[in-house]
């Protein structure tokens, strides 16, 4: 019974069929495209308290690693 008690919980790999992958990273806010960058240290505090999801700009698959909003110059 616990064997499947889990398994609506799955999800499936995300895949960026763009070569090469991830070109880059958008998400949005309030209507207004931003653009992200990869983070090795997973996703950034901000990122995680509005609950934003990043893209890929190419594909529009989502990014599955952590991230953040990249900063403005």
């Amino acid at each position: 019974m616990l064997f499947n008690a889990f398994r609506w919980g799955r999800k499936g790999v995300t895949t960026c069929a763009c070569s090469p992958e991830w070109p880059g990273l958008v998400t949005e806010l309030d209507g207004e495209r931003l653009p992200g960058v990869p983070n090795p240290d997973g996703d950034a505090t901000l990122v995680t308290y509005l609950g934003l999801k990043a893209h890929c700009t190419g594909c529009g698959a989502r990014y599955p690693h952590g991230w953040a909003v990249q900063g403005r110059d």
